[in-house]
């Protein structure tokens, strides 16, 4: 009997060594398959990458994030758009890291739990994500071409009166695209957010516009006429007299600066051809500025009223330019403080006098 039970025991020993090497056998077998391979039951990113290598894995891995580094992204401006994706700007993931976790998870494996894996059915249960990592600086690159194609100055409205006449060039607005709103908004669109981005550009206003010369005198010195634009078109035109040639009416660019209702007379040479005359004389029938003045920017000079109309249509004042007192009453009416006055030389001058004559008869 012993002797049967000796035998037995020597019949299990070995069929356990047997069973053994066979396990060990297996196990090895195992582990040599999935050499270089990712075990069982591991997910990087929602995608199953169990047996594969790492190239098959990484491949599989980008393919799956390759939508949300690939997203088409618009900046927009009126008709135009610049499309870019975070690829582009500099997007990049961590996908070659990721899979390289599940490697060495799947390394990190011991003997024994491969060969629960390859008897028992249990499973590596790795699961790992994917990070994304944007670029840290703004996008400005980009930012920076866009505002080079859509910024521009804008241009002023001006007076143009080299043919002799006057002229007003068109005002335009510029625009200037707002740089740190627009790289704050990409970089938002980049990191998931919409799509499509509206350009934010300023507007910027003209300093000088053509409503400016809404109203413009022009006075054309040697014709002796003075001629009122409005929006651009000559609506009155009026015979004066302007300075004489010792006495000349200043040429240039200037404006009114004040509009005065009979205006008293400040004598502007009292030490010269004002010599004889009050230091001033009140509104009324012997003011020499009649019942109104146009005072300009330029000192001491003025349109103003006269009853000396003979003298209209010549050089014949001390710099001043004199109008028919209908005329200057209903000018003073059509002109506002600041309105341009352009005066210019268009034809040889032609005095009327051949000396200066009594200042109590030709005013200012």
């Amino acid at each position: 009997m012993g002797l049967w039970i000796g035998i037995l025991a020597a019949l299990v020993a070995g069929a356990a060594v047997l069973a053994g090497a066979e396990i060990v056998r297996g196990t090895l077998d195992y582990t040599a398959l999935y050499k270089g391979r990712i075990l069982p039951h591991a997910m990087v990113e929602g995608v199953d990458v169990s047996g594969m290598t790492r190239k098959e894995a990484l491949e599989a891995v980008r393919t799956e994030i390759a939508p949300r580094l690939d997203r088409r992204v618009a900046v927009s401006y009126r008709s135009r758009s610049w499309r870019t994706t975070p690829r582009q700007m500099g997007a990049r993931s961590d996908a070659r890291a990721a899979v390289g976790r599940a490697l060495a998870e799947s390394r990190r494996t011991s003997f024994i739990e491969r060969a629960r894996m390859r008897y028992l059915g249990d499973r590596l249960d790795y699961t790992g994500g994917i990070g994304i990592a944007y670029p840290q600086r703004e996008p400005g690159d980009l930012v920076d071409r866009i505002a080079s194609i859509v910024d521009r100055k804008p241009i002023d409205s001006e007076l143009d009166y080299s043919s002799g006449w006057v002229e007003i060039s068109e005002d335009r607005t510029g625009r200037k695209v707002m740089v740190e709103d627009t790289q704050r908004k990409l970089m938002a669109a980049i990191k998931g957010g919409p799509t499509k981005v509206n350009l934010p550009v300023q507007v910027l206003e003209p300093a000088t516009t053509e409503e400016d010369y809404d109203e413009v005198i022009l006075l054309r010195q040697g014709e002796n006429r003075v001629h009122l634009y409005q929006n651009g078109d000559i609506t009155r035109s009026y015979t004066v007299a302007t300075g004489q040639p010792e006495y000349p009416t200043p040429t240039g660019v200037f404006e009114v600066t004040e509009l005065r209702y009979m205006p008293t007379w400040i004598n502007p040479d009292p030490t010269g051809w004002g010599a004889s005359m009050p230091a001033e004389i009140a509104p009324g029938p012997s003011n020499p500025l009649g019942t109104r003045a146009i005072n300009w920017s330029a000192p001491a000079i003025r349109f103003h009223g006269t009853l000396a109309t003979d003298t209209l249509g010549y050089n014949a004042s001390h710099g001043c330019v004199r109008m028919a007192m209908s005329d200057v009453e209903e000018f003073y009416e059509l002109v506002d403080v600041g309105t341009p006055i352009v005066s210019l030389d268009v034809a040889a001058a032609k005095p009327l006098y051949d000396s200066t004559p009594d200042p109590t008869v030709v005013n200012g």
